[in-house]
């Protein structure tokens, strides 16, 4: 009797064996997000008896997967899932085997759905003291906890802005404003993100706004940058620093135009070629203040001057002494004058009577044939014959350069002196008998800078 009951209880043991289901499976992944974000899950199950597994997700939105496909058992499994509310949610899943035998559902994770505010900006940044009615810029930065673009509103005091642009988490946003009355304000701003929700105030910066009606910027400064552009400097007024600075050029023989506008006291112009005068104007608020100096760059004009050949009866150096610049003649038997000259007129033989006059570099004189000139420490002065008064003069350096400038009747010529300024020469009348040149010279004051336009 007892063969017939242990093939009973051996059949029951192998039919319950063979009905085994899956582990309860195990979920991974965010706790927490916001509305519209994809958040990413793995599961993974095991089944006893080494059969394919496949899952069906319940994501606590009344949103429910149906069945997975089958995978090997430990094999993790990926899910994506979009809550569009904000809330807690309760996902579980649930496992079954090839033979359709549940695991049942595994405990919950809890993922909290949420959209955080942005985070409170930092103080602005700005001037501390301000001039009434000048606009100042102010800047701020906040960072959003989920990495939305911001909008930022400032409150200067009292008066509440309009929000400004999008800019991204991160990002500095800024804005300008101008105090209308002295007195005391404390400024903050606070952010915005794409779903309404606001950081809190800043920390305030506290800013002081004075009653100062303006002044003229100081100092004004002149030099050659390169030889062909300018930088001016100045100085700030005494009565505050205003809003920006407006530069004014305006070339010989034109209209004044406005080179730049710049909050710095000092800038860089290019003006083509052409010579003028500048000005450096302060705005403050819709208020501009002239300058009272005008810096230029326009060559000095000398009158008509007449130079005598170095043996002739009468001065035959030429130069443009400080701080005039006007053409002016010297006596070449004196060192007395070597720092003044910067060209003289030869024949390059004793005697005046040419018939070919040159203009020369003063260090040539002691060696000339034509006289007697001391040594000394004379300048080294370079020549460019130019096509006419208004032709470019070339770079000093060019090849163009020579040590003298021959003279067979009228001429204009461009002259480099020892100092490094540039100058012009134009011979109108070569006068053999009277043994001198007659002439008009320009003078460049800058510098360095070799533009001769007039």
């Amino acid at each position: 009797m007892r063969k017939p009951v242990l093939f009973v209880l051996s059949f029951v043991l192998l039919a319950a064996c063979s009905h085994r289901g899956p582990t309860k499976p195990e979920l991974i992944g965010p706790a927490s997000g916001r509305p519209g974000d994809s958040l990413s899950y793995a599961v993974t199950s095991t089944d006893p008896d080494g059969k394919d597994v496949a899952y069906k997700f319940s994501w606590g939105d009344s949103d429910t997967t149906a069945w997975t496909s089958y995978y090997a058992g430990g094999q993790a499994v990926g899910q994506v899932h979009v809550y569009h509310d904000t809330g807690h949610f309760s996902i579980r899943v649930n496992a079954r085997n090839t033979d359709s035998v549940e695991s049942g559902w595994c405990a919950a994770l809890v993922v909290a759905i949420s959209q955080s505010p942005p985070e409170k900006p930092i103080a602005p940044i700005g001037a501390a003291y301000c001039t009434t009615g000048v606009a100042y810029a102010y800047k701020v930065v906040a960072i959003h906890p989920q990495g939305q673009p911001l909008e930022f509103q400032f409150d200067w005091g009292g008066t509440v802005s309009n929000w400004g642009s999008p800019v991204a988490s991160g990002e500095t946003a800024s804005a300008s404003h101008a105090f209308s009355t002295a007195g005391n304000y404390a400024v903050a701003a606070r952010a915005r993100d794409n779903a309404g929700l606001l950081s809190d105030w800043s920390d305030p910066l506290a800013v002081t706004a004075v009653d100062i009606l303006g002044g003229r910027a100081r100092n004004l400064a002149l030099v050659a940058e390169t030889d062909s552009t300018v930088r001016l400097t100045w100085s700030p007024p005494i009565e505050g620093v205003p809003n920006l600075y407006r530069v004014v050029f305006k070339p010989v023989g034109d209209t004044a135009l406005v080179a730049l506008e710049t909050s710095d006291t000092t800038c860089v112009h290019d003006p083509a070629g052409m010579t003028g005068d500048y000005r450096v104007l302060a705005r403050f608020g819709g208020a501009y203040f002239e300058p009272e100096d005008t810096l230029s760059t326009t060559p000095i004009q000398s009158g008509t001057t007449t130079v005598d050949e170095l043996n002739g009866s009468g001065k035959p150096g030429c130069g443009w002494p400080a701080p005039g610049r006007v053409a002016t003649t010297y006596d070449m038997s004196d060192t007395a004058w070597v720092d003044l000259v910067e060209f003289y007129v030869t024949d390059f033989k004793a005697g005046s009577n040419g018939p070919t006059y040159y203009l020369a570099s003063p260090d040539l004189a002691p060696a000339d044939s034509g006289g007697v000139v001391p040594a000394g420490r004379w300048h080294v002065t370079g020549f460019v014959e130019l096509v006419d008064e208004q032709n470019r003069v070339p770079p000093a350096g060019d090849s163009l350069w020579r040590s003298s400038a021959r003279v067979p009747g009228a001429m204009v010529a461009a002259c480099h002196t020892a100092q490094g300024y540039f100058a012009m020469v134009k011979v109108t009348q070569v006068r053999i008998q009277q043994k001198d040149l007659r002439l008009q010279a320009w003078f460049q004051p800058v510098q360095g800078l070799r533009l001769l336009q007039h």
